[in-house]
């Protein structure tokens, strides 16, 4: 009796003794799966943190953005795909108008993801490799891509529709076995998909790479759109950093000095409605007592508008001596500019001619404002106000011989006390909050009262009465003033 109790608790214990082996082996090996995965998922994790540090790596030691080139960030995020996962290959897929997935950048052999064409059936290797190299684009409702949408972030796909052709198609290394499908969004947009295809161990994808390939579609996503931002900038800041030395350049072309003949005081005032203006003044000293003045306006904003004003003052400088009166000036002009404009561009302009020995002034207008003259009339408090007319048409707008049948020019004698005013359509056509125009009137009536200061007095009080009328010193078109008073 003793035998058999001694027998059954030797059994008991073995049976314990193995239980409890058995037990450390389990949870020996749980504890080796467990440390592997989290030894997997610190990995990955540090891939994703790398891959972020590659992408702060475009900011410069004062935080200023520098541009990134999609290469850069295709690179990246294969990059960290690949060792983060121990995949294969990796493609990155955009998300087109069409609803198609074209892809746009791979790394590894990368398989075909709804099988081969059947013609490869019985197909070499080298068959099937060639072939995959012969990049897809897959629909919305490819197996792969309908399961990533519908769960709408990173799913893992083990079963192809793939027929089963000969041992060579069945090995072929550019078969997908396993694929994780990460969908890249932007702003809340769908833009493509980032797929990672085949462990290199052979089985199937772990939760820490699923994780991985979720966590690098959002951060891809984001570093796209930022890559978006940052070209937009890097855009803007080129073309300010080109209007900023247009700008400059212009500043230069405009006249540094305005000549004051020994009875004329002449003042200036031009404001560009953007960096680069259209407008164009100069007062040039012609010798013997004359002066001659013009005031133009490019049609247009912008550099092409600038080059345009460039070209005018140039030539007018260099014509204006050895014309005999405005209409001249204006027909020699329009020769000598009649190849610099492009379809859609001209100037309108007027030109004065002063003669302070004779008295007189003479004018000639192309398309331009009509100048404003306040005559001194002997007896009388309050000067006569006039808008001086002429005929003629902008130059650029038409052929030579058409420009020079229609200038005309108008002469008016030129006393002490009497005031030109020449001004292009900026000033005129500025609105308030209300829509109401400026208007000639108003200028009118503003020149009447101001017309007893110098000429710098009354371009200030032009502009003061504009910018109370408007309620702002912005003003949408660009505005120049050229005052001239005798004195």
């Amino acid at each position: 009796m003793s035998e058999i109790l001694n027998f059954l608790i030797l059994l008991a214990l073995a049976f314990y003794a193995a239980w409890v082996f058995s037990a450390y082996r389990h949870w020996r090996n749980e504890f080796f799966r467990l440390e592997a995965s989290l030894q997997h998922e610190r990995y990955s994790n540090r891939m994703l943190v790398d891959f972020m540090h590659a992408l702060a790596d475009s900011y410069d030691e004062d935080g200023h953005s520098k541009e990134i080139s999609k290469d850069f960030v295709f690179a990246s995020v294969m990059r960290t795909a690949i060792r983060g996962t121990h995949a294969m290959s990796v493609c990155l897929f955009k998300f087109s108008d069409e609803k198609l997935f074209y892809p746009i950048a791979s790394t590894g052999l990368f398989p075909k993801l709804e099988g081969y064409p059947p013609e490869l059936e019985n197909a070499s290797r080298a068959d099937i490799v060639r072939a995959h190299f012969n990049r897809d684009a897959y629909f919305s409702d490819c197996p792969v891509f309908a399961q990533m949408l519908a769960a709408g972030n990173a799913v893992v796909v083990n079963t192809f529709p793939i027929r089963d052709y000969n041992i060579a198609l069945r090995n072929a290394p550019a078969l997908p076995r396993s694929v994780i499908a990460a969908p890249v969004f932007s702003s809340g947009k769908l833009i493509g998909a980032i797929v990672i295809a085949n462990p290199r161990h052979g089985g199937a994808f772990t939760k820490p790479a699923i994780k991985l390939a979720d966590a690098l579609a959002q951060q891809a996503g984001m570093a796209l759109q930022m890559r978006n931002l940052l070209a937009v900038q890097a855009e803007k800041m080129r073309l300010d950093s080109e209007l900023g030395i247009a700008a400059s350049i212009q500043k230069m072309l405009l006249p540094q000095y305005i000549p004051q003949a020994h009875s004329l005081n002449i003042a200036t005032t031009y404001r560009p409605a953007q960096k680069i203006g259209g407008d164009l003044y100069d007062v040039f000293d012609m010798g013997g007592g004359r002066i001659a003045a013009i005031v133009a306006d490019v049609a247009g904003h912008g550099v092409s508008a600038a080059l345009l004003m460039a070209i005018c003052r140039t030539n007018f400088q260099h014509i204006a001596r050895n014309s005999v009166n405005a209409a001249d000036l204006l027909r020699r002009l329009n020769h000598a500019m009649m190849h610099s404009f492009s379809r859609g561009k001209f100037i309108t302009i007027v030109c004065a001619f002063l003669d302070t020995q004779r008295n007189t002034l003479s004018l000639a207008r192309g398309g331009h404002e009509r100048p404003l003259l306040a005559s001194n009339i002997a007896g009388k408090s309050v000067p006569a106000l006039e808008y001086l007319d002429s005929k003629g048409l902008a130059i650029g707008i038409t052929k030579p011989e058409i420009f020079d049948a229609t200038i005309t020019e108008v002469s008016r004698p030129y006393s002490p006390g009497d005031v030109l005013v020449l001004y292009t359509d900026g000033l005129t056509e500025a609105r308030n909050a209300g829509g109401e125009e400026f208007g000639s009137e108003r200028l009118a009536e503003t020149v009447r009262h101001a017309c007893a200061r110098d000429a710098a007095g009354i371009n200030a009080a032009i502009l003061g009465e504009l910018e109370a009328f408007t309620g702002t010193k912005e003003f949408a078109d660009d505005l120049t003033i050229v005052a001239i008073k005798s004195v």
